[in-house]
């Protein structure tokens, strides 16, 4: 009766079942409990560019990142990757490969949403489900698409990433994580921000919401942020350099050397 006595609340409904929990859990001779599942996200990824890793590199092909960052950022946030492969920048291709993942709560799709291809993905969403909206202002990642496909007991979480690899992973920051954290019934869906100061000047051009990658340092109790480098969308290894994300708000053209902003946390670490 020390721990907890009796007809008292020991674990209210979604809380995390952690380590203590088990032991609580245990402690009280309950053997099981009900929890949330991991969602499974089915990841399509589309380019006739695209070259699995461990082919042959021939003319004018790449190797196919985004598969592997977006697995590894699903189980990061706790899911579980479905991958589907690569399909071919073609309708009929898309629709094969996307009733392969309807079996799944989300599914992911990466390119096939600029302003150049996205008829493609649209006339898919139109038949298969529905397109919930298209294109946000921000940088990088403007040409996102999200929406519902229908599946074969409930309609299905589509979420049109870009193709660049950058912004795949920013999007997926902003857009997909939050959702596979809500599916699991948590309620703190966003990644923590701290202000900080910034080591250098910042150009916003386009007039959307600018997520540039930083690396955050703490320096006598104050935190200070400074780009990874050139931040291209194509450029993934700015993404390895960084562990923050500087929030420049679209109605900001610059931000100057000294000016306090906003740093969203990517990785927590000895400095930060």
């Amino acid at each position: 009766g020390e721990s907890i006595s009796r007809g008292s609340l020991l674990l209210k409904q979604g809380t995390i079942i952690r380590p203590p929990e088990v032991g609580v859990l245990a402690s009280v001779g309950c053997a099981q409990v009900k929890v949330v599942r991991r969602p499974t996200v089915a990841i399509l990824i589309t380019g006739e560019e695209l070259v699995d890793v461990g082919q042959p590199l021939t003319a004018g092909k790449i190797y196919d990142s985004n598969t592997y960052s977006v697995a590894a950022q699903v189980r990061y946030a706790g899911g579980i990757p479905k991958i589907l492969g690569v399909a071919k920048d073609n309708e009929g291709s898309l629709v094969a490969s996307l009733r392969r993942g309807l079996d799944a709560d989300m599914v992911v799709t990466t390119g096939g949403v600029s302003m150049g291809d996205y008829d493609i993905v649209k006339e898919v969403l139109a038949r298969e489900g529905e397109m919930v909206f298209w294109s946000v202002r921000m940088k990088p990642g403007k040409p996102l698409a999200v929406g519902r496909i229908k599946g074969a007991k409930k309609d299905i979480l589509h979420i049109g990433l870009p193709g660049n690899p950058v912004s795949v992973m920013v999007t997926f920051e902003l857009f997909a994580r939050p959702a596979l954290l809500k599916m699991m019934g948590k309620s703190d869906l966003s990644r923590p921000a701290i202000e900080a100061v910034l080591e250098e000047t910042v150009i916003n051009e386009g007039a959307r919401r600018f997520y540039a990658r930083a690396i955050l340092e703490k320096h006598n109790g104050r935190y200070f942020a400074r780009l990874t480098g050139a931040q291209g969308s194509g450029i993934l290894t700015s993404m390895t350099a960084a562990n923050g994300l500087v929030i420049v708000p679209e109605d900001r053209p610059r931000v100057e050397k000294g000016d306090v902003v906003q740093v969203m946390l990517l990785d927590w670490s000895k400095e930060c």
